[in-house]
């Protein structure tokens, strides 16, 4: 499935001295990083290091409060966000609990086209066939006409996941994505996004678990206190000092296998 447009520039974001400061507080300070085409990022940090503000920001959600923004050359506050919006999918558990159970699945994919929490409105018969192109590449076709609270928790984020990718965005940003998943669950779930980026999609996702970084990302993102702590390749950032340090953790071991990152924690 083609999930890329062709873009002049290599380099899809770029973020410069961005900060959010909420009653007189920083949440975010100064922050400055870039992100180019064919690079897949994870963001890390503990509960309060600012990474889902990072995430509402670079989903258009969030104006930065200092400093600017830019996605594939288009500058926050000096274009229509509503086409910026269309290059980026976002996938949040804030989505999975918002829905309506009794929405059935093909509803809930496309209800994405209107951005909305359900569908409101009467589709064309184009988005109606970008749906089923969807439920295709996303392995949901039998569930079309299944209730959204039927699904499991995977089969639930496979869907948002669809939402996202109506517009064919270039890049999809996941808040957590493994969150309430078992193990197994899990895996299938990062198996499947490691899929998506093979077949040409790039992602940037949120977690706190550094198993959960699958060997498809290039890049990491270290965050501490509302701040950058360090940020660049893979293989760079996921040394036993600074992830101890960013964790929060003193005793910590970690073993890589495989492409994947296993901590022991004693």
């Amino acid at each position: 499935m083609e999930t890329i447009n062709n873009e002049e520039s290599q380099e899809i974001l770029k973020a410069e001295n961005i900060s959010i400061i909420r009653d007189k507080h920083y949440i975010i300070k100064d922050i400055s990083f870039s992100i180019n085409k064919g690079e897949n990022w994870a963001i890390i940090g503990r509960n309060g290091s600012g990474k889902s503000f990072m995430l509402k920001i670079l989903s258009t959600l969030v104006y930065p409060s200092e400093g600017s923004i830019s996605i594939y050359g288009k500058k926050f506050g000096e274009t229509n966000i509503w086409d910026l919006r269309k290059k980026i999918g976002v996938v949040s558990d804030r989505l999975q609990h918002d829905y309506n159970g009794n929405t059935c699945v093909h509803d809930v994919i496309l209800s994405g086209f209107f951005s909305s929490i359900g569908l409101h409105q009467d589709a064309q018969q184009w988005q109606i066939d970008r749906v089923k192109e969807i439920m295709e590449f996303l392995r949901l076709t039998p569930m079309a006409n299944r209730p959204f609270e039927t699904l499991s928790q995977g089969e639930q984020k496979r869907a948002l996941i669809g939402r996202a990718l109506v517009f064919k965005p270039q890049l999809i940003i996941l808040d957590e994505p493994c969150s309430g998943l078992d193990i197994a669950s899990r895996d299938d779930f990062l198996n499947f996004l490691g899929k998506m980026i093979a077949d040409g999609m790039q992602i940037i996702f949120v977690t706190h678990h550094i198993e959960e970084i699958i060997p498809e990302i290039t890049h990491v993102m270290l965050m501490e206190k509302g701040k950058i702590y360090k940020s660049g390749k893979k293989e760079d950032m996921m040394k036993r000092k600074q992830l101890r340090y960013i964790l929060g953790v003193e005793k910590f071991k970690m073993k890589e296998k495989k492409g994947r990152y296993w901590p022991r924690y004693y």
